[in-house]
């Protein structure tokens, strides 16, 4: 299983929220690394203010991509019951992840 390191910060979204987006995207992340095995370690980046969000990641050491990852919070919050909406996150992640990696 990847090595997954999420910083987060929130400005408008409770605290119990936030602990559920912050596991929805670790556990997206850790599917993405075992599904295509492109990566071993990622450290990422979450911010959110005013329900914008944007998400920045280094994979095994690798940051080729300096703009961040735009994410709708409501995407954020549906994926956490609905596996349509995960799936559209996890696809999302997946190219984001191959810009980083220069792929």
């Amino acid at each position: 299983m990847a090595e997954v390191h999420l910083t987060a910060a929130f400005s408008t979204v409770p605290s119990a929220e936030a602990e559920e987006i912050k596991r929805v995207i670790v556990e997206t992340v850790q599917q993405l690394a075992q599904d295509d095995g492109s990566f071993k370690r990622a450290k990422l980046v979450f911010t959110e203010s005013d329900e914008r969000c944007g998400l920045t990641a280094e994979l095994d050491g690798i940051k080729r991509e300096g703009v961040p990852l735009q994410i709708d919070i409501d995407q954020l919050e549906d994926a956490k019951t609905s596996a349509g909406a995960r799936a559209q996150l996890k696809e999302a992640l997946r190219l984001y992840f191959r810009r980083v990696l220069g792929k």
